[in-house]
């Protein structure tokens, strides 16, 4: 507001004496602007409606009679009294419709001014000094001259200036909400751009405009925290300018905190928490192909899936894992066929069958498990054959068994490459089914009174003493005699061992 608004006051409306000495130049009784006089509007209020009507009735009486004298309304100090305008001097001699006429217009005018005066006492309690200065002093110059016309009974004329006054105090009545509204959006606004100064002007003119409002008191709140929301998303800021990425999402963080509702450290934390998560994918991802470079494939599998578990459907995590279960089955896959070739070289049969056909599962189309399966799997039979014949000679007695062994150490002589543990067990079953097709003199004796038999020999009856032509091996003899408890002798036939073999009936029933 500038120094020259003047508050509208309710004038005395003191009509000047309609008499030629009283008449002077209309040119001295310029309106002079009324000096800032923030009184009671109540009590001025009561003034314009109940006592003034009253007051100006009686002036005009006063006006009306000889020799009356004229009360002007006060002027501001060092001015001259208003001056009577010319219209007065020749104005008509009273009548009662003139009389009728002016106090309804006076009336009208009164009431006019009462309204101009609640609704800028509503406006300045509504800060419009402060928002809407210039449109006040024309609101108080429009009023000013509404008074001059009213003192001179120009009331229509005066009418007319406190509609225009009313109209335009009205005006910024009504706008009340939507200044308010603008005045909320202003402060948001600055809120949201971390503006505190800017924030709180408009803040403090929205509560102006609207005392007690939920949403300047909920913007209040906002408000008290601002400070510490900039110095937590400048803290953010340089935190991210110096790649720290979770000090930066940590201080966002505490920004939103106080400000729940604020959308830009709302936003920034999201694109924060965005920043770090691909950071932190990308670190994963490098140290996944790091561990896969050097084939710690557990390592790499760690890493690969913490990166799919920060980036949920990532095709490239599902890419590096699926390269990761490549490579590890090829180095899996590797090693089985390094490790079968080693065991065909050591002649470890039954490891080797195991390692091939571990590998075999991985994959039916291997070539290197197919060949070493072909060349592990007879030779681990062959080798469990001869061992059978070097470490159970006796079992050779058995023509049968005989044949199966010569046939083994035949198919033995007919596999091509031996190794040297393999031709060592040729050798030795060799010499074992040498000794076992050699037959030895044996010589069993008896009482002649027991009837003998040699299992899977002959039936050799009674006698004292036989030669018999016997293959190394086990042998079961047995004894009967009638009246006596059978016997039975089991004995062995070996170039080491040439002792006779009694058999003989003793222990009478």
């Amino acid at each position: 507001m500038t120094e020259q608004y003047q508050r509208v006051q309710p004038t005395p409306f003191d009509a000047p004496a309609e008499t030629p000495a009283s008449a002077t130049s209309t040119t001295d009784a310029r309106p002079q602007w009324l000096l800032p006089a923030f009184a009671g509007l109540g009590l001025l209020a009561l003034i314009v409606v109940f006592v003034l009507p009253r007051w100006v009735d009686s002036q005009d009486d006063n006006s009306a009679a000889p020799g009356g004298t004229a009360i002007s309304a006060q002027s501001p100090a060092g001015t001259k009294p208003a001056a009577t305008s010319p219209a007065r001097e020749a104005a008509e001699p009273a009548s009662p419709f003139a009389d009728a006429r002016a106090a309804k217009a006076r009336a009208e005018a009164q009431e006019l001014l009462a309204e101009l005066l609640d609704v800028q006492e509503n406006l300045e309690e509504r800060g419009a000094l402060e928002w809407a200065g210039d449109a006040m002093e024309t609101i108080a110059a429009q009023a000013l001259a509404g008074d001059e016309l009213y003192r001179d009974r120009e009331f229509d004329a005066a009418i007319e200036q406190y509609q225009q006054a009313l109209g335009e105090a009205l005006a910024l009545e009504q706008s009340l909400p939507e200044r308010f509204e603008q005045q909320i959006e202003a402060t948001r606004a600055a809120i949201e751009d971390l503006d505190t100064p800017s924030a709180t002007a408009s803040l403090a003119i929205a509560e102006t405009l609207e005392p007690g409002s939920p949403e300047a008191a909920e913007l209040a709140l906002r408000l008290n925290v601002l400070p510490e929301v900039v110095t937590r998303v400048l803290a953010a800021t340089d935190a991210e300018a110096a790649g720290d990425l979770p000090a930066a999402v940590a201080n966002m963080q505490a920004a939103a905190d106080n400000d729940s509702a604020h959308q830009r450290v709302q936003s920034e934390l999201q694109r924060l928490k965005v920043a770090l998560t691909e950071d932190r994918f990308n670190a994963a991802m490098s140290e996944g192909y790091a561990a896969l470079d050097d084939a710690d494939f557990d390592t790499a599998q760690q890493r690969f899936e913490r990166a799919g578990a920060l980036s949920p459907g990532s095709s490239e995590a599902a890419a590096a894992l699926q390269e990761l279960s490549v490579a590890r089955t090829a180095a899996t896959l590797q090693r089985l066929q390094n490790r079968g070739s080693t065991l065909l070289q050591e002649e470890d049969w039954s490891a080797a069958i195991k390692i091939f056909e571990e590998a075999l599962a991985i994959d039916q189309s291997l070539r290197f498990a197919r060949e070493g399966l072909a060349v592990a799997k007879p030779r681990g039979q062959i080798e469990k054959e001869l061992t059978a014949i070097v470490q159970q000679p006796e079992r050779l007695v058995d023509d049968a068994i005989l044949r199966e062994a010569k046939n083994s150490l035949a198919r033995a002589q007919s596999l091509g490459g031996l190794g040297p543990r393999l031709s060592a067990q040729v050798e030795a079953a060799r010499d074992v089914l040498s000794v076992a097709s050699t037959p030895l003199p044996v010589t069993i004796a008896s009482d002649g009174l027991t009837e003998v038999t040699v299992y899977k020999v002959a039936r050799l009856g009674l006698f004292d003493s036989q030669e018999l032509s016997l293959r190394p091996g086990q042998y079961t003899a047995v004894g009967s005699r009638r009246g006596y408890r059978d016997v039975r002798v089991v004995f062995n036939v070996s170039p080491a061992n040439t002792a006779p073999v009694y058999i003989a009936c003793n222990e009478a029933i």
